[in-house]
C-alpha cells in the first residue's frame, strides 16, 4: 500500500497581482505523472486545496479538471480535508458525485465522530482507514466560557482538538478491526515542535490551538498533516509529516518543495520518500543598500527557467528614483521588478532576523512588540497591555472564522 501526501496548493493565489495558475498546472500534471510511476495507492490532501473560500473560476476549474484526470489513474481513491482557507460548502457541496469517482472529501467539522473515517476499500475489503478530520474551528470543538482569560482560551481549544481526534480514533478502534491495515490521520492545524515557512502565519493567533504530537494515538500508522508550508518531520518522528506546499508562496520562502511517498505492509509503516517538486518560476530578491542591490543585478544570471523578481532595500539607500535605476539594470539583463520596496528603520526593526520582509510573514503578537518596543515602552507595560492586546485578537478572529463558514 502506498500514498501519496500533499497539501497547501493555495489554487487561486497571487503574487504581486499575478496568476499562478500556469505553475499550479504544471504541479498538478506532474502529480498525475507521479501517480502512475511510483503506483500510488491513495492520493492524500491535506487541506488549503484554494486559496481564499471564493477561488476565482479558473482555479476550480483548474481543480475539477485534475479530479476528473484522476480517474483515468490506477488509485484506489483519494482523500481530501478543508483547511483554514477552503470554504466548507465549496468543498463539500460536490461530496455525493466526487464519491462516485472515489474522491471522498470532508470540508468541515462533522458532528459524528466515524462521519471522518473514511474506509479505503479494494474488491470488497477494507485496505486502509483513513481518519479525514479536517481543519478545526473553535466553534467546532468548545463553547467559549464567558470571562475566561487568554490562557484558559488556549488550553481549551487545545483540549477540544485532543477531544475530537480521540473520538475519531475510538470510532475507528470500534468498528473495524486495525490489526493489519493501516490507520492513517489527516489534519490541517500547527503542531508543536515544526517550523513555520516563510510567508505563513500560524493557524489561530498566537499558540492559541497549538497542540503537541502527544495527541496522535499510537493507532495511527501515519499521520498526513497540512498547513506549515515547510516540508518536515514532526518531533523528528517519520510517521508525523508535513509536506509542505508545492509552490513558494511569496519571495524569500527558501527551500525545496516536495510531497511524500509513503509505504506500508499491512498496519506497518515501512518507509517514506520525498519527492523533489519541479519548479515552473523561480522567485528571486535581491536585497541589499543600492549599491549592493546594483551589483547583485550586474553579477546576475538570469536561470533558464521562467522567474520573478523583486527587490529589498534597506534605509539610506533611497536616493532619486530608485525603481526608475534598478528597473532599468534589470532591462538591461532581461527582465523586470515585480515589487521594489524600501525598508525605513521602523520596518527594518520588526523584520530583523526574518527569512521574508512582509508584515504579513510576522504573527501578531511580533508586530505589537516591536511596535511597543519602537513607542519606547516599558517590558512591564508593554506585559499590562498584551492580554487586551490579545482578547481584540480574539474578536477579529471569531469575524475571520465566520467569513470562512460559507
Amino acid at each position: 500500500m502506498r500514498i501519496l501526501h500533499t497539501s497547501d496548493w493555495h489554487l487561486g493565489a497571487r503574487l504581486c497581482d499575478r496568476e499562478r495558475i500556469d505553475e499550479h498546472k504544471a504541479f498538478l500534471d506532474w502529480i498525475i505523472h507521479k501517480i502512475e510511476t511510483e503506483k500510488v495507492n491513495i492520493l492524500i490532501i491535506s487541506g488549503d486545496i484554494f486559496d481564499t473560500s471564493t477561488p476565482p473560476n479558473n482555479a476550480e476549474a483548474l481543480y475539477y479538471d485534475f479530479i476528473c484526470k484522476l480517474n483515468e489513474t490506477d488509485l484506489t481513491a483519494t482523500v481530501i480535508i478543508g483547511g483554514n482557507h477552503d470554504s466548507i460548502s465549496k468543498i463539500n457541496s460536490p461530496k455525493l458525485l466526487l464519491s462516485r469517482l472515489k474522491v471522498f472529501v470532508v470540508g468541515g467539522a462533522e458532528k459524528s465522530p466515524e462521519d471522518c473515517l473514511i474506509p479505503i476499500l479494494e474488491n470488497d475489503r477494507v485496505h486502509a482507514l483513513v481518519c479525514a478530520v479536517p481543519f478545526l474551528r473553535e466553534r467546532d470543538i468548545r463553547i467559549p466560557v464567558a470571562g475566561e482569560n487568554w490562557e484558559e482560551r488556549e488550553r481549551g481549544v487545545a483540549e477540544g482538538i485532543h477531544s475530537y481526534y480521540r473520538s475519531v480514533v475510538e470510532s475507528a478502534e470500534k468498528d473495524y478491526d486495525l490489526s493489519n491495515i493501516p490507520l492513517i490521520g489527516m489534519g490541517h492545524l500547527f503542531v508543536t515542535g515544526s517550523l513555520s515557512g516563510a510567508g505563513q502565519r500560524d493557524l489561530y493567533v498566537g499558540n492559541l490551538g497549538s497542540i503537541s504530537t502527544e495527541i496522535f494515538s499510537d493507532s495511527f500508522s501515519y499521520i498526513a498533516l497540512g498547513h506549515i508550508h515547510k516540508p518536515q518531520q514532526v518531533g523528528g518522528k517519520d510517521y508525523i509529516r508535513y509536506s509542505g506546499s508545492p509552490l513558494a508562496m511569496d519571495f524569500g520562502e527558501e527551500g525545496e518543495k516536495s510531497v511524500i511517498i509513503a509505504e506500508f505492509k499491512e498496519n506497518k509503516l515501512t518507509g517514506t520518500k520525498t519527492l523533489t517538486i519541479p519548479q515552473y518560476r523561480k522567485l528571486i530578491r535581491f536585497k541589499g543598500n543600492l549599491k549592493e542591490v546594483e551589483k547583485q543585478i550586474d553579477d546576475f544570471v538570469p536561470p533558464d527557467t521562467p522567474f520573478w523578481a523583486d527587490a529589498e532595500l534597506l534605509d539610506g539607500s533611497a536616493l532619486g528614483d530608485v525603481s526608475r535605476i534598478l528597473n532599468e539594470k534589470a532591462i538591461e539583463k532581461g527582465f523586470e521588478f515585480l515589487r521594489i520596496r524600501i525598508l525605513h528603520e521602523a520596518s527594518q526593526n520588526i523584520f530583523k532576523n526574518r527569512q521574508s520582509k512582509e508584515i504579513k510573514d510576522l504573527t501578531p503578537e511580533e508586530i505589537f512588540i516591536e511596535r511597543c518596543r519602537n513607542a519606547g515602552l516599558e517590558e512591564e507595560k508593554m506585559n499590562e497591555l498584551m492580554p487586551l492586546y490579545k482578547e481584540l485578537l480574539v474578536r477579529v478572529e471569531n469575524v475571520l472564522e465566520n467569513d470562512h463558514e460559507n
